[in-house]
């Protein structure tokens, strides 16, 4: 019979097991979003982040990720017509970078009859119900302002990206799913309109900061985010 240790440590290798996603070598919308202009750097740079303890929450969203590919294909069109001809997964053009190469990036879901875009997040409640608050101007958290314009910025890139492709995409939907959740009001979307010129502004500080970096190549020479978690947890360890 397996020991409870080394049938731990089977569950782990499964769970940490490479995807194609996580082979990724090039950035992508989903690193290019992050406010936190340091760490945009590195990554630009090659610096991969090594191997944290925070990994398990990823993980997770990339089997909910997976979940929903696997059933949209399978909904009844009746009830949801709006996934019919929908486009899951599917590698799309973001721009090039001098010097650096091609950057694309597949989005969630594009739901193209309805010219809509969605794209999956995991959360949890404590973390929704903060959120929310910052979307209905009930609060103000630095925290979760910095996760929400990251998320933004990341949708709004995506969405620039298909209509460049002759996907006409008007709106946008962030669809968050409570790891912890229990019930139907633990799913939830924050939903808003393409705006081109902001998405524009998105690539362009890219673009900028990869022109600095290939006269300087320091990282050190962008700010850090006073709310970047990489730089007040992971960075420290």
């Amino acid at each position: 019979m397996l020991t409870n240790k080394r049938v731990e440590e089977i569950a782990l290798g499964l769970l940490k097991f490479e995807s194609e996603r996580d082979k990724q070598k090039l950035i992508g919308a989903s690193d290019f979003s992050d406010p936190c202009a340091f760490h945009l750097a590195k990554k630009l740079l090659g610096n991969k982040q090594e191997s944290r303890k925070y990994w398990l929450g990823a993980k997770i969203g990339t089997g909910v990720h997976t979940l929903f590919e696997e059933a949209i294909p399978k909904i009844d069109l009746n009830a949801y017509p709006e996934l019919a001809g929908a486009i899951v997964e599917k590698k799309i053009f973001l721009g090039e970078l001098s010097g650096y190469g091609t950057i694309n990036s597949k989005p969630d879901l594009a739901m193209v009859n309805a010219g809509h875009l969605v794209d999956w997040k995991t959360s949890s409640r404590d973390k929704s119900r903060k959120m929310q608050r910052v979307i209905h101007e009930e609060a103000n958290l630095p925290d979760m302002m910095y996760t929400l314009e990251k998320y933004y910025n990341q949708t709004q890139s995506y969405a620039r990206g298909l209509n460049a492709e002759g996907i006409e995409i008007d709106g946008c939907s962030i669809v968050f799913v409570n790891r912890d959740g229990s019930s139907d009001t633990d799913v939830w979307a924050w939903t808003f309109p393409y705006d081109k010129e902001y998405a524009d502004k998105v690539w362009e500080r890219l673009s900028i900061m990869w022109s600095a970096l290939k006269v300087d190549p320091n990282p050190a020479q962008f700010q850090r985010h006073d709310q970047c978690f990489q730089c007040k947890v992971t960075d420290k360890e």
